[in-house]
């Protein structure tokens, strides 16, 4: 008599579990183009937190709100002088230049920050890559029309590529100091997308998405084809250990445009650079301001 065995039929189990697979990839296709992948924007593009939420004012900078065509806006502002806006990147604020703008407005100049739509006190509103370069032709209109005296630009991470894509009108015959600049856009958003911790499926084929329309929608924005023609006017400063933008980048650009100067930080990562003395000193004397006596201080003084 042939004997039954017990045991389950393992075969049997990986069909099932194939087709399982192949049900749960059609319903992905399925659902993941909707509801999901606006989910996923809101997360990548309206990157609010409590720490934005609860700045406070330093003492001597004004606050106040800027309207724009898109939405409302907040900037800071402190000192009197010709204007230098700062442009902060993806996931930051107005609130990280504060100790530069205080410095600024000690040596005669107006400083003045805002934060991009989706971050910090403006209005809740995605801040995709061309919104922050909309804003940014806002905010440099905005500042020509009115004081009419700007004379220089200080951008971080992506904010960098928003200044070297705003209105050349408004841009050129300014100088351009630029901490930590994003060289490859692409790869720093396929990181951020990867750091919201999401299953493996969804940020798969959200990572496809983005790469189907990059060529069309984002490669003419990469940084290095903009900034080619304010290489003449550019100071890069960029750590060599910073981990979200390899100095690589910014050290191939110098070399094809030697005009651009580079200054390397060592130990100061992609954030911390921003307040760092090295860049204090750099940003003076690219902005032609040579007095000393001007103590800097990365802490802020609050009301």
């Amino acid at each position: 008599m042939e004997k039954t065995s017990s045991l389950p039929n393992f075969s049997n189990l990986g069909n099932l579990f194939g087709k399982f697979a192949k049900t749960k990839a059609s319903l992905l296709d399925k659902f993941v183009p909707g509801w999901t992948n606006d989910k996923i924007d809101a997360m990548l593009f309206v990157p609010k937190s409590e720490d934005n939420k609860t700045v406070r004012l330093p003492r001597g900078f004004e606050q106040f709100v800027m309207k724009t065509k898109d939405g409302n806006i907040q900037a800071y502002k402190t000192g009197r002088g010709p204007t230098v806006v700062f442009v902060h990147g993806w996931g930051g604020g107005a609130h990280q230049f504060f100790p530069l703008m205080r410095g600024l407005a000690e040596c005669g100049f107006t400083a003045l920050a805002f934060d991009h739509l989706g971050h910090g006190l403006s209005e809740t509103k995605p801040a995709t890559l061309h919104q922050s370069i909309a804003t940014t032709n806002d905010v440099l209109n905005y500042v020509k029309t009115t004081d009419n005296d700007l004379c220089a630009l200080v951008g971080h991470s992506t904010g960098c590529i928003a200044i070297a894509n705003a209105r050349p009108a408004l841009v050129k015959d300014l100088a351009l100091f630029l901490i930590a600049p994003i060289f490859n856009y692409k790869l720093f958003f396929l990181k951020k997308l990867v750091k919201l911790k999401l299953h493996a499926d969804l940020i798969k084929q959200y990572a496809n998405r983005f790469a189907k329309i990059y060529g069309s929608e984002y490669r003419r924005l990469e940084l290095a084809t903009n900034l080619a023609r304010y290489g003449d006017v550019t100071v890069i400063a960029h750590d060599e250990s910073d981990a979200e933008s390899s100095i690589s980048e910014s050290t191939r650009f110098c070399e094809t445009y030697p005009l651009t100067k580079l200054l390397v930080t060592k130990h100061t990562d992609h954030v911390r650079i921003i307040n760092s003395e090295s860049v204090w000193q750099a940003l003076k004397s690219h902005l032609n301001y040579d007095d000393t006596t001007i103590n800097f201080t990365a802490e802020v003084i609050y009301e």
